[in-house]
């Protein structure tokens, strides 16, 4: 009998797993069919300007990066990079790479549940670290957490050892975590959107080396 409903439940989760990348497939037509009917209804001057201004910010993305990443190089004191392109967290003094630790991204997408949505993405820049949070700590997780999770979004968003070990918050709310072992975010195949995920032992290792006001270098 449970090997019967388990078939029955892995069978109706491949089948919504079709229809949703149908879906998808379908929306995405849709969008390229409308963006071809937009550059058709435009002069050539409009196409061309429309393509000039998509290069130009393109082209302004690669250089802020660029900046960002000489700046971190030129700074002699104790700072990390987070480099989102490569997925890793350095620490770093000058141009001195004192540890490498790979690091999982947080996707960027829209979160929350509408009309109250939001844009949730990794910085680009300067930030700080604002709070070194220890396992005892109890950090508040954004509400849209819960909802991108499917989970019910509990009385209280704030309880200690959610967070994991040695968690960093920058200034702007950017979160650097480790996976706890309860909580929303105890989750391996999870990684909540515009953070940080690294390795307990990794975090642990540079806390020492950190403190409030650090920099933290985002490319």
């Amino acid at each position: 009998m449970r090997v019967r409903r388990r078939t029955v439940l892995l069978t109706l989760l491949l089948v919504a797993l079709v229809a949703l990348d149908g879906l998808l497939l379908v929306r995405q037509g849709r969008y390229r069919a409308e963006t071809a009917r937009l550059r058709a209804g435009m002069t050539d001057l409009e196409r061309t300007r429309n393509d000039a201004i998509l290069a130009a910010d393109a082209a302004r993305a690669v250089l802020m990066i660029e900046v960002m990443r000489r700046q971190a190089q030129g700074d002699d004191a104790i700072h990390l990079a987070v480099n989102t392109d490569s997925g890793f967290v350095a620490l770093d003094r000058g141009g001195a790479r004192l540890r490498t630790m790979p690091a999982q991204i947080g996707p960027e997408r829209r979160v929350g549940t509408p009309p109250d949505t939001l844009r949730a993405v990794v910085p680009r820049g300067v930030r700080a670290i604002e709070r070194l949070l220890t396992a005892a700590d109890a950090y508040p997780l954004p509400p849209w957490l819960w909802a991108d999770r499917g989970l019910p979004v509990p009385t209280s968003l704030a309880e200690p050892g959610w967070t994991g070990n040695d968690a960093i918050v920058t200034t702007g709310g950017t979160l650097l975590y480790s996976m706890p072992s309860v909580g929303p975010l105890a989750d391996n195949g999870y990684v909540m959107p515009g953070a940080i995920r690294l390795a307990a032992a990794d975090l642990k290792a540079v806390r020492k080396n950190l403190s409030t006001g650090t920099r933290v270098y985002f490319y």
